[in-house]
């Protein structure tokens, strides 16, 4: 098994065409490119599949007023997408938290930082594999 196997994505296009070899990553990084893809993505973003995303978008320039329930809500969201569209990974884990921070940004602004820790086996190797993601809410953006 070579420990590059997988294609690096986003794929290049420009690569292609010129018939260049498109660059090769590991199962890990295959991985966390495809969980940082979900994380990112808004649902029925992607038309070819409108069950990829995550709930965290729904609440794009909201304030959120229960944070524990936010919180169940992104993770439910996460595990059925990440476990739907990441078959590699297996005893999936995804732990959620939310501190209020201040951003210095023109003004000083205070935020919520939403970070997200996605923890689990890689199916193929039985190979621990962790991925975290961070975002800003109020408004939402993300770093």
């Amino acid at each position: 098994m070579a420990s590059t196997e997988y294609y690096y994505f986003p794929l290049k296009p420009a690569d292609l065409i010129q018939k260049k070899e498109h660059p090769r990553i590991s199962l890990k990084e295959s991985v966390s490119r495809i969980i940082h893809l979900i994380t990112i993505t808004h649902f029925g973003e992607y038309k070819a599949d409108e069950t990829l995303g995550c709930e965290i978008w729904e609440s794009d320039f909201e304030n959120v007023t229960n944070s524990q329930l936010f919180k169940e809500q992104v993770k439910n969201s996460l595990m059925q997408t990440i476990a739907l569209h990441e078959p590699r990974i297996s005893q999936l884990r995804i732990d959620i938290q939310i501190q209020q921070v201040e951003l210095m940004v023109k003004n000083r602004r205070t935020k919520s930082r939403i970070t997200m820790k996605v923890e689990g086996v890689l199916k193929k190797t039985n190979e621990p594999i962790s991925y975290v993601e961070n975002f800003y809410i109020g408004p939402l953006s993300y770093y």
